[in-house]
């Protein structure tokens, strides 16, 4: 099958838009996780020091494992979406399905990580509640589809 028709269904493409806006904000986590330990001054490895010529330090900082803990939140996450995200939009889903599974999911995980960047509950579990019963949906949906 050609690409650009298996694009041109409206389900394939929305789930197309969601993994790459859901892959970049990933690896914008990444590039978030090493700019706080660069600021820092703090990381991970002893090699890491060398260049620098600094002296290697042990030990853990608060600001470094939020974000490190963002980052593998979104990778956790994120996997699973896409590749749940496929199948489900291969199996014909409704308007409002493509419209809250592909668009809410990345909403969901942006507002994962600005609650989670700023430490405030309840909303951090609120959004991350809501991405990922977007996931179980789309992988149940899915299933009976396939079945």
């Amino acid at each position: 099958m050609d690409p650009q028709n298996l694009l041109a269904d409206p389900a394939v493409h929305a789930w197309a838009l969601a993994s790459v806006v859901v892959a970049l904000k990933t690896l914008a986590a990444g590039i978030h996780t090493s700019r706080t330990r660069i600021q820092k001054g703090l990381f991970i490895s002893p090699e890491d020091y060398a260049p620098l010529g600094l002296e290697a330090k042990s030990g853990l900082d608060d600001d470094i494992e939020r974000a490190r803990r963002i980052h593998q939140n979104d990778l956790e996450a994120g996997l699973p979406f896409c590749m749940i995200g496929l199948v489900y939009a291969l199996t014909g889903p409704s308007s409002l399905g493509i419209c809250l599974c592909f668009a809410g999911f990345p909403l969901a995980r942006i507002a994962h990580s600005v609650t989670y960047a700023y430490g405030l509950m309840p909303h951090r579990t609120v959004a991350w509640s809501i991405g990922f019963s977007i996931t179980i949906w789309m992988g149940v949906t899915s299933l009976i589809a396939l079945l």
